[in-house]
């Protein structure tokens, strides 16, 4: 089962753990020492793909090495986790997902009397000789009181391109604990360390003005002010964006303007991306879009592999209202938010929640997500209305469905997690919704009755369904680990899971 406490991980950020699972948890500015002051290194890079023939380059995946040395004061089961589960994961996703642009071509080291970097003492390999890599990671933790998860920062940067070349993570072992076979803590535990090297990579605004063009120059007027928050415009991204959500006159990607230092600005805004794994707090059911892979390419330093995004679609199409309205305003209408006290299923249909609000979502009520109530947790059946006809568990492939069913006298809206399938296509698509042995089609969005019981089903529109909520996919493009077939991962030898995260 899911723990009762949600948490998440920020660069310099803790939580405010809530005392009930609702899905958010909200987080202040934490002032921890993993924040330093960004130190340039002059190490040889690749700077070939500068050429006329720059279009027809072929750039290099980026390669990634870690140090876990530092993790020698953890418990061993905890250091063991780190080292062989959780960090080889996300380095395994960013090194398939990532192409670097201008590559080191000798090893990372560092002068001898160098004897603390980023904060902690440098590892042996960075004085002798060198770690072969684009990138280097040093990973960490402690015991803190606090309730803060995960800090992390770069803090090297190459003194040519400025992209960063050493940084580190620091995990608070009060809070981030070890999955111990539970594919759904390992999955959470990944999306933070995902959140977190995104940060160091360069999702950062401490390195939004080392940003650079397709020429290799420092870009100018890319960050700007638009009603006192921070937006960065680069071309390519803002272009997306617009198409993305329909609206034409959008400046650029629009980042958090609440949360504080650490927390303002180098996320992406709530309101706007609820479920992005950039987003400030956790959400069951986050995902990493190609706007956050955006992003990175945004930098200059890279060249992001978008089959490793994952369906995404919260606000798509809505328009500059969905943007710049107020959620205070009488016009301001979407499906993606709920009216206060109702219930329902998340925007990914991962599971059922409730109607609220948080400080980062501008007083936008979204259905917060809960843990009892999650599709995907086989423990949420015990917390199920209709345990006889529901599914839960990770590999039942079931989805949340609204309505108001009951074997009892009086009915109010809930949410359900049933299997479904989606048969044909096109404007002739329908969905097929199975309840026990009971099978329901919905042809169409309404309100259908189902006998035997009190209340109905709220079907949803099949087409959008099928192609949004309904449509599956390889989570994470299978880590790098494995090859996505009929949108199921065929992992390599040496891995297993859904998403071919977990090693044995």
């Amino acid at each position: 089962m899911w723990p009762l406490t949600s948490f998440f991980f920020l660069s310099f950020i803790v939580l405010q753990v809530s005392s009930h699972d609702s899905g958010f948890t909200e987080y202040v500015h934490h002032d921890d020492d993993i924040e330093h002051q960004l130190q340039f290194h002059d190490i040889k890079e690749d700077f070939s793909s500068l050429s006329e023939k720059r279009m027809l380059f072929s750039h290099p995946q980026l390669r990634i090495k870690a140090s876990y040395d530092a993790l020698d004061t953890a418990p061993l089961s905890y250091k063991l986790y780190i080292q062989n589960q959780l960090a080889p994961a996300v380095i395994d996703y960013f090194q398939a997902a990532l192409k670097v642009k201008y590559p080191s071509i000798e090893n990372i080291t560092l002068k001898k009397d160098v004897e603390i970097v980023c904060g902690i003492k440098t590892p042996s390999i960075l004085h002798n000789e060198g770690v072969n890599a684009d990138f280097f990671i040093l990973f960490d933790s402690k015991i803190d009181v606090g309730n803060w998860v995960a800090s992390s920062s770069a803090c090297y940067v190459a003194g040519g391109s400025k992209r960063p070349i050493i940084a580190r993570s620091l995990f608070n072992r009060n809070l981030l604990r070890e999955a111990h076979d539970d594919p759904l803590i390992h999955e959470k535990n990944i999306y933070l360390l995902l959140h977190e090297m995104m940060h160091t990579l360069g999702f950062s605004k401490k390195l939004y003005s080392y940003f650079i063009d397709e020429y290799g120059d420092r870009m100018t007027d890319h960050i700007k002010t638009v009603s006192n928050r921070l937006v960065i415009n680069v071309p390519f991204l803002t272009k997306r964006l617009q198409e993305y959500f329909g609206c034409e006159t959008l400046e650029g990607i629009y980042l958090e303007n609440d949360g504080g230092s650490g927390s303002e600005g180098s996320h992406l805004e709530k309101k706007h991306f609820l479920y992005e794994v950039m987003a400030s707090g956790i959400m069951y059911g986050q995902r990493i879009s190609e706007f956050s892979l955006g992003m990175l390419e945004a930098t200059g330093w890279y060249k992001p592999d978008y089959n490793y995004a994952e369906p995404y679609f919260f606000g798509k199409g809505q328009g500059c209202n969905f943007i710049k309205g107020s959620c205070h305003s009488n016009n301001f209408e979407f499906g993606e938010y709920c009216s206060e006290n109702s219930k329902g299923c998340t925007a990914h249909g991962r599971g059922g929640g409730s109607c609220t609000a948080d400080s980062r979502s501008e007083e936008c009520k979204y259905i917060a997500p809960e843990i009892n109530f999650d599709c995907e947790n086989q423990e949420g059946i015990k917390y199920s209305r209709l345990p006889n006809i529901e599914a839960y568990g990770r590999d039942t492939g079931s989805k949340c469905f609204s309505g108001n069913l009951t074997t009892l006298e009086t009915s109010e809206q809930n949410s359900f997690c049933f299997k479904y399938h989606c048969q044909g296509s096109g404007s002739r698509i329908r969905l097929e919704v199975y309840m026990g042995k009971q099978k329901v089609i919905c042809t169409k969005k309404g309100f259908k009755k189902i006998a035997g019981y009190n209340g109905g089903l709220n079907c949803p529109d099949p087409l959008e369904f099928c192609n949004t909520v309904g449509e599956k996919y390889c989570p994470r493009n299978c880590m790098g680990r494995g090859t996505c077939v009929n949108s199921k991962c065929l992992c390599k030898n040496g891995f297993s899971g859904i998403d071919c995260s977990i090693s044995y």
